[in-house]
């Protein structure tokens, strides 16, 4: 990830580290990995690695440890739920977050750009081409997504 991303993230993490669940080992990585029987983008691995989850400007990003003082269930477990109500093609999707609306926000590996999928329309759309440029909008506040 670019270091002005990390930088801002970390004084996000400074200023309120219960908006935040926590680094991941690698280990806990490769076996979410096993489980999803995906392998995760480079980017969102550094952000699992580096904080777990948590809420990343106008975003919340889902990882495996719970925050404190925002909801961020495991992308595991939320990923497989999804898996079962979104349509055929999307068997390997990856959820990175919910919206305020309950609709997936995440990656449909291989693919890694960053997709809702809108239950009441029925489509998605793609929201940044990547992890690090979801992350980069969520700090602008550009990703027009209520959570």
């Amino acid at each position: 990830m670019k270091l002005e991303i990390i930088n801002t993230i970390d004084e996000e993490f400074e200023m309120c580290p219960e908006a935040f669940g926590g680094p991941l080992n690698i280990e806990e990585v490769n076996q979410a990995e096993n489980e999803l029987k995906v392998k995760l983008p480079e980017d969102f691995k550094e952000f699992l690695l580096r904080y777990g989850s948590g809420a990343v400007g106008e975003a919340i990003v889902l990882g495996l440890k719970e925050a404190e003082f925002v909801a961020t269930p495991s992308f595991v477990e939320k990923s497989l739920q999804f898996r079962k109500a979104l349509p055929k093609g999307y068997e390997d999707f990856t959820a990175i977050g919910i919206d305020g609306a309950g609709n997936p926000v995440g990656f449909n590996s291989p693919n890694t750009e960053i997709i809702t999928f809108d239950f009441n329309f029925g489509g998605k759309e793609i929201i940044a081409e990547n992890f690090e440029e979801y992350l980069e909008k969520a700090i602008r506040e550009e990703l027009n997504i209520h959570f």
